[in-house]
Parts: C-alpha cells; structure tokens; sequence
C-alpha cells in the first residue's frame, strides 16, 4: 500500500498534466488545415497564447491552458489534467486504503488507548495513548474524506467529465430544464469506454 501511495504521489505531482501545441500561424494554419480551415475554427488562448483545444482550460495559478483540466490541486501543488488524472485518481484509491488499514487493524489499540488507565490491560504511557488515538482519529477522517471526494471523482470517471466540466453541465441542464429540453454531456461514452479512456 506504502508503494502504491508513494508511486501514484509522485506521478502526479511530477507528470505535467499536458499542456496544448502552440497556436500555429496563419500561414501554417492554412497549409496543415487546406480547405478545412474554413469550416474547422482553431481557438487561441488569449492568455498564455497556445492552442485551445476542446476541454482545454486556463490554469490561473500555473499560468498555462492545461488538457482536459481538472483542477489546480494544492496537495499536489499541481494541476490534475490529461496525463495526471490516472495517478491522482489511484492516489486517493491507495491512500484511502491505507487509511482503512490503520483504522481496521489499529481499533482495538484505540480502544485500550481510550479506556481509563485502571481498566488497561496494555500498560500505555498518557502521551503514547495521545498518540495512538490522534493516529487512529486523523486516520478516519482522512478515510471518511477520501471517500466523498473519490466517490465523486469516481462518478466524474464514469460519466466523462472533468470538474469543470461538471459545473459548466449542470448550469446548462439548469438551462435547458427551463426550457423543456434534455442536456446530455456530449463526451460521454458509457461507464466502461468512459473508465478504460481514463484507467
């Protein structure tokens, strides 16, 4: 669990989370694009200047357009995007797990801890008891929390979305509710087509 964590840590924080070409000029626009570039319209970040691809968005922190963009992730320190997504998604998986680990195995010492000193059949020093339930409670916190943010970075897998993304779908289903129509999220490609694009 120790090596999973550690490795999918390190992935995303040091795999950039990919970053757009740049935006071609005119003159190459036309000769890759031939008679395409009338209908196909090529879209520029007016930020950073690069190429803005579909899903692509502006990152304000790293000051660059990101692929598929996520978010900016301040435990990472990074932007959780195209090439990252995979190792932040088992990074919560794997920590989570290891979390549960400590608060499964780690129970019953809780609990001696958390008797009074008379009814011990461990004999635990005041600061070694401390230490063992703070253990055991932060341990179940941060499980509890990984299971509601993994629970729905889960559902963003299955369902093709970014973060963004999902924001931006449900203000337009809000919209298109109001207007008596049915918005579909149009990356959407089933649950296992949606899971092997991603995994």
């Amino acid at each position: 669990l120790l090596v999973n964590v550690m490795y999918n840590y390190t992935m995303a924080v040091c795999l950039r989370a990919g970053q757009p070409p740049p935006f071609p000029g005119d003159a190459e626009k036309d000769a890759e694009l031939g008679q395409l570039g009338e209908c196909l319209q090529l879209r520029q970040c007016h930020k950073c200047l690069l190429s803005k691809p579909l899903r692509a968005h502006h990152c304000s922190v790293c000051k660059q357009c990101v692929l598929k963009m996520d978010h900016h992730c301040p435990w990472i320190n990074n932007c959780v995007g195209f090439n990252n997504y995979r190792y932040f998604c088992l990074f919560m998986l794997y920590l989570a797990l290891g979390c549960l680990y400590v608060v499964l195995l780690g129970y019953p010492l809780f609990l001696e801890a958390a008797s009074p000193t008379r009814r011990r059949s461990l004999e635990l020093r005041f600061a070694d008891a401390q230490c063992v339930s703070l253990s055991w409670l932060v341990s179940l916190c941060i499980f509890l929390a990984l299971c509601i943010l993994g629970g729905f970075h889960m559902y963003l897998v299955l369902t093709n979305q970014t973060t963004i993304e999902f924001h931006i779908n449900m203000s337009n289903g809000h919209a298109a509710r109001r207007k008596g129509e049915v918005h579909r999220n149009p990356y959407d490609l089933g649950r296992l087509r949606n899971f092997q694009e991603v995994f």
